[in-house]
Parts: C-alpha cells; structure tokens; sequence
C-alpha cells in the first residue's frame, strides 16, 4: 500500500506520465511546473506572462489539495537564460508571494525538450498543509 495520494486537477499544467501533485502526510509535491497555456498546453512565448502562468497553474494544483501559494514552503526553479529572464521572474514571483516569501533556489540550466521549446522555467514545488 502506497503512502501518498495522487492529485489530478482540470486546469494547469497536465502530465501523460505522472500526477500534477501528490500528497504524502501533510506535504504535498508538485510534479514539474511550467507557464503554458491550460487550452493549449504550450508555453506561452512572453517572459513574465510565461512565469506568471506557471505560479498560476501551481495555484490551480495546489487548490486540489485544498492549499494555496502561501503553503508553498520550498520552490527551486530551473531557469533558462537567467541573464535575460531573472528580471522578469523576479517580477512575477513578487507579484506571487508579497510579503514573507518561501524558501527558493534557482538554477540556471542550458534549455528545456526540444531545441525550439520556448520554456524558461521548470518550477519544483513543495507546499505544506493539512490532509482533508
């Protein structure tokens, strides 16, 4: 018997092989974020609307589990290109969590899937909060 649960939720990002989140215990994991589009499921080409909707989508999964940005307790976030883009995700990140932020880490790395696949950012999210 496993010890965590899965969480699905409509909207967000969606994976073919794995859960949006899963909660073990009282933390819940999210599986790795990006800014596309819920419709199109796209990366969305604009910076800060790139990042804005990845905050957004980790919204819309943590609300599955009955959670919010302020439970978010870890966020590392593998960014693509910080020289051009840490403004921008700078921008959307204090727009995201104002006032007392969590705990977070960036990491540059060289891209993303395919040469062409315009995503800036992987968000790995930690969040906790009480199981219903």
């Amino acid at each position: 018997m496993r010890s965590w649960i899965p969480i699905d939720v409509d909207g967000g990002m969606r994976h073919a092989s794995s859960p949006q989140a899963v909660r073990a215990g009282d933390f819940v994991f999210l599986s790795s974020v990006r800014g596309v589009d819920p419709a199109t499921q796209k990366p969305i080409e604009d910076p800060l609307t790139q990042f804005r909707q990845g905050f957004d989508n980790i919204r819309v999964v943590l609300a599955g589990a009955g959670l919010d940005l302020p439970d978010v307790v870890k966020l590392t976030i593998y960014l693509k290109d910080p020289a051009q883009n840490r403004a921008s995700l700078d921008q959307a990140w204090s727009e995201a969590f104002p006032g007392t932020p969590p705990a977070r880490a960036t990491i540059r790395v060289e891209g993303f899937g395919a040469g062409t696949d315009p995503t800036l950012a992987f968000f790995d999210v930690v969040a906790y909060g009480p199981g219903q």
